[in-house]
């Protein structure tokens, strides 16, 4: 199976567009990038702890982020643990979140790659 890209290429030329500046934009994907470590580590701390409220809100958080910065195999990994999250079913969010994990290392090294990192 053929990995979707990390960004869509779209939404980072209408945020290029937008912001007018590479270096803003620059900013704000390291920013993403920065934040989702804390926020996964809190979801792990939850599910270790069974309280899928941890789990909810810090998917949810990162859902809303990587759909407004178009990085779409991270919003895939974090819509799909908000679910398992709401709906209180946690024995599977362990793998989703180290899938979440390799999706957020993806966009590092994509962002390396087109000199956006």
């Amino acid at each position: 199976m053929t990995q979707s890209p990390p960004l869509d290429t779209a939404r980072v030329d209408e945020l290029a567009e937008l912001f007018g500046d590479k270096g803003i934009l620059l900013e704000i994907y390291d920013e993403f990038l920065k934040e989702c470590p804390t926020r996964i580590q809190v979801m792990r701390e939850g599910l270790a702890k069974k309280q899928a409220d941890l789990v909810d809100s810090g998917a949810h958080a990162i859902k809303g982020s990587s759909a407004n910065l178009g990085a779409q195999g991270i919003l895939a990994m974090a819509t799909h643990l908000e679910g398992l999250a709401r709906a209180n079913e946690l024995g599977d969010a362990g793998q989703f979140l180290d899938q979440l994990e390799s999706e957020v290392e993806r966009l590092q090294a994509h962002l390396k790659d087109v000199g956006l990192g």
